[in-house]
């Protein structure tokens, strides 16, 4: 059985600030199978590294990510969280350029696209300037945009984003049509029945956001290839 890989979700977000360019570069740092990424476009057709639609959570201030300049959002600084250290204090967010720059050879970057396929003609231009080493993957919770990038990355891995166990079972034969590489599921969603489907495609199945040794141990008795956790490496030390 292949060995497990263990994925930073939105970087070494437990000491760095989620999806800082700090939590990427951490991940690496520590040894992490791959890191995990969100990224949204801006007003100005810049692609930055955020979750939310907005800043409020994480800087206080509310600036809509679709709605303001790249200027206006590298102002903010984000916040720390409890268990981030203090030695993060002051991160900004980044773009997904300065982060493929640091992306050396023979690590992953998964790269979750949260807004629609407005975002492909900029990322288009960014994956081809600036994805130089290490490797990539994608995964959207919109099937369109996952198909969409497929269709426009086929060297790139692309996976569709699910927490529903009927929605992935209507859409296999779907998966397979547009030439997915596979899944990247709830793990609570997942069972044995669920794997069985998706093997008969050749779908590979990853799974979100596990944080305990004993559903860890339960995908990987199951199959599962690719676990993303908030604290990768020491659940990988358990394990």
């Amino acid at each position: 059985m292949a060995q497990i890989k263990y994925i930073a979700h939105r970087g070494a977000s437990y000491y760095a600030p989620e999806n800082s360019l700090a939590a990427i570069k951490l991940a690496w740092e520590l040894g992490c199978d791959g890191a995990e990424c969100d990224i949204q476009l801006t007003k100005d057709n810049q692609i930055v590294l955020w979750h939310d639609d907005n800043t409020e959570r994480l800087t206080g201030q509310k600036l809509k990510i679709a709605h303001s300049d790249y200027s206006e959002l590298n102002k903010l600084n984000i916040r720390l969280i409890q268990t981030n250290s203090a030695y993060f204090e002051g991160q900004h967010i980044p773009l997904l350029k300065d982060v493929l720059k640091a992306t050396s050879e023979g690590q992953l970057l998964v790269i979750e696209i949260k807004c629609g396929n407005e975002i492909f003609p900029e990322l288009q231009k960014i994956i081809r300037d600036y994805w130089k080493t290490g490797n990539i993957a994608f995964i959207a919770f919109n099937f369109e945009t996952i198909c969409f990038a497929k269709s426009n990355f086929p060297e790139v891995p692309c996976y569709y984003l699910s927490s529903s166990k009927d929605d992935i079972l209507r859409r296999i034969p779907d998966i397979k049509k547009n030439k997915l590489d596979g899944v990247d599921l709830d793990s609570n969603i997942i069972d044995p029945q669920l794997i069985a489907e998706l093997q008969k495609v050749n779908a590979e199945i990853w799974c979100w956001t596990v944080d305990t040794v004993e559903e860890a141990m339960r995908m990987k008795n199951l199959g599962v290839k690719t676990i993303t956790t908030n604290r990768p490496t020491w659940l990988k030390e358990q394990m």
